[in-house]
């Protein structure tokens, strides 16, 4: 959000890597992202709840930044999907253990699922404490912690978590009919090949926003800030590592509930779910 103060007044072109709504909402003529929004994540989520008929939800988010618009995100959708929120707790990025927390919900009557929204170390934490309490109810994460990264801090805590990610992390699960199945298969072949790590869908957020840009400066015939704007801004049937993207003067993201699948971690991996 800190640079959006810069970019706007200077007139500059910006796609935005990061996953906040009010990124793109309300619209900035200037400002675009490529990450689905925490919103989305929420309505992923709580849809996959329903499917399950898991209605009573408990949320523990981090109390800045990407967590806490993740959690004002998630209050605000969640009456859509029929979902109550039985239970609310809050953690700094830095507390090195949420048990006090996790305590908390564990005791409240009725929770019959937990839903993480945080970045960073938070999430693996509140992982690997959910299961040394021995927790039952199913842990749910946002799409901040969809990079192997984070299988590797929670250990096999993270067995059996669900969240909502891009195309890309399962990338030789997704049927052949896909029409981002020869992007992401492709995109996680030279990626792995030049940097000898597993993708992650942070590197396609950085490959979809270049690759935007570039298609916009090419069609605009130019590098004038205002046409290649223009041209960010008509995007339309972009395939990329993060779904099917199609921009308006209304929608600077131009991604739609579709671009997610819910995916659950199982043996250390990815696994889709839908």
């Amino acid at each position: 959000m800190a640079a959006i103060k810069i970019v706007e007044p200077a007139g500059v072109p910006f796609i935005s890597l990061a996953g906040g709504i009010d990124i793109v909402e309300p619209v900035k003529k200037w400002v675009f992202k490529t990450p689905h929004t925490d919103r989305m994540a929420a309505e992923k989520v709580f849809s996959d709840l329903k499917k399950r008929g898991l209605t009573k939800v408990a949320l523990i988010s981090e109390n800045a930044g990407f967590g806490k618009s993740g959690h004002d995100q998630s209050l605000l959708v969640a009456p859509n999907y029929g979902i109550e929120i039985v239970a609310d707790e809050v953690y700094s990025p830095k507390d090195p253990d949420v048990t006090a927390q996790l305590t908390k919900i564990k005791n409240t009557p009725g929770v019959q699922a937990i839903f993480n929204f945080g970045f960073g170390q938070g999430p693996a934490i509140v992982t690997k404490n959910h299961k040394q309490l021995a927790i039952t109810q199913p842990l749910y994460q946002s799409h901040g912690v969809a990079s192997k990264d984070y299988i590797r801090l929670s250990g096999d805590a993270s067995d059996g978590v669900r969240l909502p990610a891009a195309g890309l992390v399962i990338a030789d699960q997704l049927p052949a009919t896909d029409p981002q199945k020869p992007v992401v298969t492709a995109f996680k072949k030279d990626y792995e090949t030049a940097f000898k790590s597993e993708v992650s869908t942070f590197a396609g957020h950085a490959y979809d926003g270049l690759q935007i840009a570039l298609s916009a400066i090419q069609r605009a015939g130019s590098t004038d800030k205002g046409k290649v704007r223009d041209e960010i801004e008509k995007t339309s049937g972009y395939v990329g590592t993060g779904g099917i993207v199609s921009m308006s003067a209304t929608d600077h993201m131009g991604l739609n509930l579709s671009a997610f699948h819910m995916v659950e971690i199982v043996k250390g991996d990815w696994k889709m779910v839908d």
